[in-house]
């Protein structure tokens, strides 16, 4: 079963989901190794808006007509 039919697309478009995995990779590192200086403590909060700043920008506008048609 495939609850999208176009997953290569979505995955390959997917740069909040990757800014966001990013993130969180950062902080589990920051928080588990404290000798860790070379990463900032502010890297997964510039993830995070990253992600955000990406979903924004490149998100379609969904089609006023056919709410749940795919772009």
């Amino acid at each position: 079963m495939k609850l999208i039919p176009d997953v290569e697309r979505v995955l390959k478009r997917a740069w909040s989901l990757r800014l966001i995995e990013l993130a969180a990779i950062s902080d589990i590192i920051l928080n588990t190794v404290p000798a860790m200086d070379f990463l900032p403590w502010w890297a997964t909060l510039a993830l995070l808006a990253g992600a955000w700043t990406a979903r924004l920008l490149w998100q379609p506008e969904p089609d006023k007509e056919n709410p749940n048609a795919n772009p």
